[in-house]
């Protein structure tokens, strides 16, 4: 770093060359820089000095580069432009975005309506959304909202509960529902609840002999029932849209309020964003 120093002049007199020479005169430069003039010409004879050389010739009311300067600054204004874009690159921007994590079936059919509706109002701001259904992607420090699953005991994390859950058999209403597979989904955590211990909480045996169909995901099994492929588990607030629009159904039998719910959740202890607080407020409200 040192020598990279020393083979350097101070680069404010680079900005004020390149200045001079896109403006032809110390006036003008002087204009752009918001400086005097004098401020112009002394960082000027500054350059010149570590450069052991003239840079202009001046014969006024003319201000004439010489050979050297011109073959500078090609190279000055090529180098100025660069370190522009690289620092606009890592620079903070003026609206930053919130960025907002959940889990598939969260961000697919409760959270984009939202998330559509607030980008067309006033208080409207850049959201980067990341989804996962793994708990601990979820809570990565780079997210400033996060969707949580779960009973509001989030340790370390300020909550706002969004919806409790009750869990019932959902099919869309034109497939067979006779021996219609129950879609089955990776429990991500503890506090999952899948078919087998919806049977058990519930005590109903009607699906209980209904081949199962495994998805990747719970957001998967949803998308299935919808297109009349089998039965989901589903979680009547969560995909209230869906019900509204007639395009899913809740079977016979009982629901199951399981005593948990979605939250939404920020680190303890963060000063939100005025993005984020205006987006927590809309979510929230």
């Amino acid at each position: 770093m040192t020598t990279k120093r020393n083979a350097l002049p101070p680069l404010d007199t680079l900005v004020f060359f390149d200045s001079v020479m896109r403006h032809g005169s110390f006036t003008q430069a002087a204009s752009e820089l918001h400086v005097t003039q004098a401020a112009v010409s002394k960082r000027i004879r500054q350059l010149e000095e570590w450069l052991g050389l003239a840079l202009f010739i001046r014969d006024k009311p003319r201000l004439t580069p010489t050979p050297a300067a011109d073959s500078l600054h090609e190279k000055v204004g090529v180098s100025l432009e660069f370190l522009a874009q690289g620092l606009e690159a890592v620079r903070a921007p003026d609206d930053p975005p919130v960025n907002l994590a959940a889990m598939g079936a969260v961000s697919m059919f409760w959270l984009q309506p939202r998330l559509r509706a607030f980008a067309l109002g006033e208080t409207a701001c850049p959201i980067n959304l990341s989804t996962t259904d793994h708990p601990r992607d979820l809570i990565a420090p780079a997210h400033d909202l996060t969707v949580l699953y779960g009973d509001g005991q989030f340790p370390g994390r300020q909550t706002q509960l969004l919806f409790s859950e009750t869990l019932v058999p959902m099919a869309a209403p034109g497939a067979d529902k006779t021996n219609a597979p129950l879609l089955s989904y990776p429990l991500r955590g503890p506090e999952w609840i899948g078919w087998d211990k919806w049977h058990a909480q519930t005590g109903h045996g009607a699906l209980a002999q209904h081949p199962r169909q495994p998805c990747a995901s719970y957001a998967q099994s949803v998308g299935r029932a919808l297109q009349g492929d089998g039965i989901v588990l589903g979680s009547l607030p969560l995909l209230q849209d869906e019900v509204q629009r007639g395009t899913l159904t809740a079977l016979p039998g009982p629901g199951l309020t399981t005593g948990k719910g979605y939250y939404l959740t920020m680190p303890r202890g963060r000063v939100a964003s005025d993005n984020a607080a205006r987006l927590w407020e809309y979510l929230a409200g």
